[in-house]
């Protein structure tokens, strides 16, 4: 047992090594890390707009990001006073999403340089890309919401003037999504990004290893992130809104560093399997062969 699980390990240290002197490890991570920057804004926008809609107050928004952040970060990106219409708005949102797209137009481009595959139409990939930027907002938010703000979002819950029973519901939630179930919901997202990244046709199954990697990767960096948001971000009045950026754009680039790997080691597992199973059939020819 100690000596197949020594043995795992080299084979994971040896295959990490070689991805991780591939050239697209020093280009796609910030690539990403930028695009998913810029897709914070439209997103906040478009949760702001549905707040306006339903007529619900967005004081809960600002409070949230104030005291994740910092008020003048608040102040930033949700603009109260905000006069735009609804068509301007949605028109910001649709650029602002279009561009953050290009983030995951770098990944399929990426994904298909690792696998060896042609890369497809303009067209197909920009609707591709726009597909999984889908899929990353609403895994960035969940990660936001759930274990980064966790605790924030149910204390400002609390203050919020609403039926007792329905905090109560809400908070229960939000406690049913923390722990093993988050892990399962980041794995199955990430899981399914490494699925419909590459144009060729992935097994779910074989993406298992990388998306592994990266789920255990993002809940470490996630955590961190977690830990010096709730206990150190506010330490400074004068440094903390100008270092929180820092680490929100430093756990971003961390993300997407550990997700360009975990797709890397997925074809890089995938390769060995093909060489070992080309070994198997040469020895069988030769043995045939003598026979």
């Amino acid at each position: 047992m100690k000596k197949k699980l020594i043995t795992k390990i080299k084979e994971f240290w040896k295959r990490f090594t070689k991805v991780i002197n591939r050239p697209e490890m020093a280009i796609l991570p910030g690539q990403l890390a930028f695009f998913f920057v810029l897709a914070i804004v439209p997103t906040i926008t478009l949760i702001t707009m549905g707040a306006s809609l339903l007529n619900l107050s967005t004081d809960l928004i600002y409070n949230f990001l104030a005291r994740a952040f910092s008020i003048d970060i608040a102040s930033m990106l949700l603009n109260t006073n905000n006069t735009t219409s609804g068509v301007n708005l949605l028109l910001l949102i649709i650029i602002g999403y279009y561009i953050a797209s290009n983030g995951s137009a770098s990944i399929i481009i990426t994904s298909n340089t690792i696998y060896g595959e042609e890369q497809t139409s303009f067209l197909y990939r920009r609707i591709k890309a726009i597909v999984m930027t889908f899929f990353l907002v609403i895994l960035f938010i969940f990660m936001l919401i759930v274990p980064v703000f966790g605790n924030t979002i149910t204390s400002l819950i609390e203050n919020v003037n609403i039926a007792p029973i329905i905090t109560e519901r809400i908070i229960t939630i939000f406690h049913l999504l923390q722990g093993p179930m988050t892990w399962i919901i980041i794995y199955f997202f990430i899981k399914l990004l490494y699925t419909i990244a590459p144009n060729k046709q992935v097994k779910s199954k074989s993406v298992g290893y990388g998306a592994l990697f990266t789920s255990v990767g993002w809940i470490i960096a996630t955590s961190i992130y977690s830990f010096y948001i709730n206990n150190y971000a506010h330490y400074s009045t004068f440094y903390g809104g100008l270092a929180s950026i820092v680490v929100l754009m430093l756990w971003l680039y961390l993300l997407a560093f550990i997700f360009t790997i975990g797709m890397a080691l997925n074809y890089r597992k995938e390769e060995e399997e093909i060489e070992k199973t080309a070994t198997l059939n040469l020895e069988n020819q030769k043995e045939t062969m003598k026979n």
